[in-house]
């Protein structure tokens, strides 16, 4: 009888998340029809240890919020592999666009232009995350010494 009970819930719980994804892909075929992307700007300059971290992140979100994503990797002359990690994910099925050298636009002119700059050659940057902003979060809101 318990084995029984078990095979329902998974039954049901398999129902319940095919509904879901098949909700979320039909959102982000209006979306794109629509013209709603999310656009991203990454500047890198040799960080090819959280590269991938940082574009399956945006990814992620991208997919809980069902919308279709972009993102233009901009590479500052990278001497390590940042630019093979993003053109194997780029093949891979990635949105991506490469460029291999930053333009000389200001930064209010690019993100006026394409979409959200994280620029990773700074440091100390605070990158505002869109999934970090989610009601009761208080990751992208409390000030140093805060808990």
């Amino acid at each position: 009888m318990v084995a029984q009970l078990i095979w329902i819930a998974a039954v049901y719980s398999s129902a319940v998340a095919l509904v879901h994804v098949l909700h979320n892909r039909e959102k982000s075929r209006q979306a794109r029809e629509s013209g709603k992307w999310i656009q991203y700007i990454l500047i890198t300059r040799n960080h090819e240890s959280v590269v991938e971290w940082y574009i399956r992140s945006l990814t992620f979100h991208a997919f809980l919020t069902g919308k279709p994503l972009r993102v233009l990797v901009m590479d500052d002359n990278s001497s390590d592999t940042t630019m093979g990690i993003v053109s194997r994910m780029a093949r891979g099925g990635c949105s991506l666009e490469l460029a291999t050298a930053v333009p000389a636009l200001g930064q209010e002119e690019m993100s006026k232009s394409r979409g959200i700059i994280l620029d990773l050659r700074l440091s100390g940057q605070t990158v505002r995350w869109p999934m970090m902003q989610l009601d009761g979060s208080r990751g992208s809101k409390s000030k140093h010494g805060d808990i």
